[in-house]
């Protein structure tokens, strides 16, 4: 059989489906991606995650979370488990069935960037690569996932510079910086640099996972494949100190600068450079589109291509066979044992994420768009758009092709099909014209055997391409079919309340999918739609208690599922009634249950909380500022209320006092617009309610009313004093006139006696204190409005109220801060002694110095000193020092580890690295081994 040449193709569109949930909305876009088998993750802005099938690609349902935008996310190889991380450096793993539920979080990133994931074989572990190279491990336990417990997170290693990819192939993690790559034994725990070398920018490496190699490493998955108790910070080794078994892993890559390639060994030594750039001096391939055209062809055959010098900045395997690499402007399929390249395209100049599955690229753009390109022989494309009766992309692609198939395929069909280039023909005439040229393909394809990747010799194997695809797809739907049976029904009455409290999202979004995906459940949604309440009762009357309250919550969950972005608000207003009407149904027939009346409360308030969701997730910031429509309004305002209402005391007048901390709440932007639109329409009454009920909105309300008049309300200003908050006072403060402050020392001293600032009543809590935190509000005013808003406020402070209780750190900071002001930099200089304790620097002190010290400042003070102020821990003769590693990374213990302290201390050098001084004299260390 004739070879022929490897095309690309993009015939799936999916953009347009992808963003079918957020067509409605522009506050919410797409931050990253992810793919599996069986789905696509997308991240957006709003922290949630937006879960799609793969094949066929369709919406199944939005996995909401509040822990900020998305930044990375990535499916265990289970399919069970999500990892994501966000712009805050904060690590989430996220379990889907049986309904999506968070199992850990972990800060060891916090603050950081994280650049990548990465899951190990069993999907029992996760590993993280951040921008400052630290490296950490979450864990998984079965407890973890069924949310017993948290996940342990911990950190394993702090590289030279950013981590640039991970790759795992068990035991081993594959880590790529920015100057060297590392293999890393995770059943050893240790790890080793991959040559000698360094480089200096992205450059990506992976294991060659092909068919052949993930069967030959099984055995050492199986030994991999146990309950990990603990980790804790690997070792680092030289180079020959290895003992991993090379024969049970796969071939290691690696790339280097020059487009070239090191092939690695399991022990980190480089056996073979490969080198790609006289190879990349080929024309770039075009992808096959719908209308693709022969000019462009023509163009780019003649046109001469120079080498080309790539950094290959991430790798991946495809098709089981190549290694796949992506530019910002090119993608790039390369075959790594033979040294060549398959092909290359520059048609993309602005890519950002690029993954690979199967034989499919999938790609976004930097605006938000994303591609699914297929690799594929030339004749299994022909192929392929044939048997889907798509006639006139499989003439484009001959057309298009012509010079090619006419040297593989010595055949007048060719020479047919050719001369009709500019004519126009009906789909039944060129199906006939086709038709000869694809038996010749299905014939060459039959009659010659084909060796697969594993060595086995297939004859009569048809189009492989079409009958893996087909293959494909029973498989995902057994997949399916599996998973919805992996829980039976229990008979157990225990059982089916348990499920009736858990009522799984899953299924309720299921009943309202869209109608591309899965048009019998739509049908069944859309006739549930029409029955009436009345003809459900009777039909339920023959099923037992427990089952016509399942039903029930069925139908209110699937009301539910309904509520989406895409909906007008005629639509809307009508879900809105439908599921208020259904649960309203619901509370009058079991309210006669008394046996079982707190339960039917906890499932009614569940399926209540899960609509209010639900509806604040599908609202857009544009429809609470503009619609007219009351009814929509009003349940929007009482979800939001119902989910963000905070416990707090209220003087028999109504308003509050004494609130704790103040919470932020779920959906702020949400309250933000209501609070907008209650300002705009000076509905102040409403508005007032509002945040007298979520408290944290005062702080909105406020600033907007400075804003718009340049001073405050008296009755606004008795409600900052009586709510006691430190950010409200730093907004109000500063803004008061003359009158206002005197009004200020008699607020105060009604508080002090007990009173109510609106009624006069006696709000007493067991003692007089006045409880506003002025040292903690001075801090605010400086690090909102700078020292010189801070020092006049403070000065009419104590005008107003003399000998108001302001700690000395106050003045400490002012004076710092001023400095800095006048040298150009804004920036808040904060000595409290809470902020010092929270600082990213530590105090360290011996104590041996500590009670010189001590001795010496007594002596000259003539008064008593508090040792604590040195530092109680490690010490560094009493400087301030910013910690980069928590640990020694000689004896792996907490550097504050008295018994290794004694009055050595520690030792920091240059790179911010510390080390006991004690095992540094054992180990004899005088240079810090993490950069040897």
């Amino acid at each position: 059989m004739p070879e022929f040449p490897y095309v690309l193709s993009e015939y799936e569109e999916i953009n347009s489906l992808l963003y079918k949930p957020i067509n409605s909305t522009l506050r919410i876009k797409y931050t990253c991606f992810s793919t599996s088998p069986s789905y696509i993750l997308l991240g957006s802005t709003s922290g949630s995650v937006y879960l799609f099938s793969r094949k066929p690609c369709s919406f199944l349902q939005l996995i909401p979370l509040s822990e900020g935008a998305v930044s990375h996310l990535l499916i265990s190889p289970d399919e069970k488990i999500i990892a994501l991380t966000t712009t805050r450096g904060i690590v989430c793993l996220i379990a889907l069935k049986p309904t999506p539920k968070l199992i850990g979080i972990s800060t060891e990133h916090a603050n950081e960037r994280v650049n990548c994931l990465c899951w190990n074989d069993n999907s029992s572990e996760v590993y993280i690569g951040d921008w400052n190279g630290k490296i950490s491990v979450m864990v998984l336990s079965i407890f973890a996932v069924n949310g017993m417990f948290q996940a342990p997170a911990c950190t394993l290693m702090n590289l030279d510079s950013a981590v640039v990819q991970l790759s795992f192939s068990a035991p081993l993690l594959l880590a790529s910086t920015l100057t060297r790559c590392y293999i890393c034994d995770t059943a050893q725990e240790q790890y080793k640099q991959v040559g000698n070398k360094t480089r200096n920018g992205e450059f990506g490496a992976c294991f060659y996972k092909t068919y052949l190699a993930e069967n030959t490493s099984t055995s050492v998955i199986q030994k991999e494949e146990k309950p990990v108790s603990k980790k804790r910070s690997f070792n680092f080794i030289p180079e020959d100190n290895s003992n991993v078994q090379e024969e049970n892993i796969p071939q290691i890559f690696c790339a280097r600068p020059g487009s070239r390639l090191w092939e690695v060994s399991a022990n980190g030594v480089v056996m073979k450079t490969h080198q790609f750039k006289e190879a990349l001096a080929v024309p770039s391939a075009t992808i096959c589109r719908p209308n693709v055209k022969k000019p462009v062809h023509q163009q780019q055959t003649a046109q001469a291509w120079m080498p080309q010098s790539i950094n290959f900045s991430h790798l991946f395997v495809i098709a089981e066979k190549y290694l796949f690499s992506y530019t910002s402007s090119g993608l790039y399929v390369i075959d790594p044992l033979t040294a060549t390249v398959v092909l290359w395209n520059n048609e993309f100049s602005n890519i950002c994420m690029a993954e690979t599955i199967e034989n499919r690229i999938y790609l976004m753009t930097s605006n938000g768009e994303f591609h699914c390109l297929t690799l594929s022989f030339l004749d299994s494309l022909i192929l392929r758009l044939y048997n889907r009766k798509k006639y006139q992309e499989c003439l484009e692609i001959c057309l298009f092709y012509k010079v090619q198939l006419k040297k593989l395929l010595k055949s007048t069909e060719i020479d047919d099909i050719c001369d009709i280039e500019n004519k126009l023909l009906r789909d039944d005439e060129l199906s006939t014209l086709l038709h000869p040229l694809t038996l010749l393909l299905e014939s060459n394809s039959k009659t010659s055997p084909k060796k697969l990747d594993s060595g086995i010799v297939v004859v009569n194997s048809g189009n492989l391409d079409s009958k893996e695809e087909e293959s494909f797809r029973h498989k995902s739907v057994s997949h399916c079919l599996s998973q919805s049976d992996e829980n039976p029904p229990d008979s157990e009455s225990a059982t089916q309340i348990e499920t009736l409290a858990q009522l799984s999202i899953d299924d309720a979004y299921k009943a309202g999918e869209p109608e591309d995906a899965n048009s019998n459940t739509t049908s069944r949604v859309e006739n549930r739609n029409v029955e009436t309440l009345e003809m459900k009762e009777e039909s339920n009357s023959n099923k037992n208690p427990m089952q016509r309250m399942q039903i029930d919550l069925e139908a209110i969950y699937a009301s539910v599922a309904n509520i989406r972005l895409s909906v007008n608000e005629g639509e809307l207003e009508k879900l809105i009634s439908d599921v208020s009407l259904r649960m309203n149904v619901f509370k009058d027939s079991y309210e006669s249950f008394t046996d079982l009346k707190s339960f039917v409360y906890e499932i009614l308030r569940t399926a209540e909380l899960n609509y209010f969701n639900t509806l604040l997730e599908n609202t857009s910031m544009q429809l609470v500022q503009s619609t007219d429509n009351k009814h929509i309004m009003k349940q929007i305002l009482i979800a939001f209320v119902s989910i963000n209402a905070q416990s707090y005391r209220r003087c028999a007048c109504g308003s509050p006092y004494l609130t704790n901390e103040l919470v932020e709440p779920k959906f702020l932007e949400i309250g933000r617009s209501l609070v907008k639109r209650f300002v705009s329409e000076s509905n102040k009454e409403q508005c007032v309610n509002l945040c007298n009920t979520v408290p944290y909105l005062w702080r909105d309300y406020l600033l907007i009313c400075v804003e718009q008049r340049g001073i405050l309300m008296n009755d606004l200003l008795r409600q900052c004093l009586q709510i006691k908050d430190n950010v409200l006072l730093s907004i109000v403060l500063p803004v008061l006139d003359g009158k206002q402050w005197s009004l200020v020392a008699t607020y105060l001293k009604e508080m002090h006696e007990g009173q109510c600032l609106f009624c006069g009543k006696c709000i007493k809590n067991g003692h007089n204190e006045v409880s506003i935190h002025w040292t903690a509000v001075m801090h605010e005013i400086i690090k909102r409005q700078g020292p010189d808003t801070a020092m006049a406020v403070l000065a009419k402070l104590e005008k107003a109220v003399p000998n108001v209780p302001i700690d000395k750190s106050i003045f400490q900071s002012l004076v710092f801060t001023k400095i800095l002001y006048q040298h150009g930099m804004k920036r808040t200089v904060n000595f409290s002694q809470n902020n010092l304790e929270a600082s990213e620097y530590n105090t360290m002190c011996s104590a041996k110095v500590r009670d010189q010290l001590v001795d010496v400042l007594e002596k000259d003070l003539g008064r008593s000193i508090n040792k604590n102020i040195f530092g109680s821990g490690a010490h560094h003769w009493g400087m301030h020092y910013q910690n980069k590693f928590s640990t020694c990374p000689c004896c792996t213990l907490s550097l504050q580890t008295p018994v290794l302290l004694g009055n050595n201390g520690i030792a920091i050098f240059g790179c911010g690295h510390a080390y006991h001084v004690n095992c540094m004299i054992e180990k004899k260390l005088t240079t810090c081994n993490l950069h040897s």
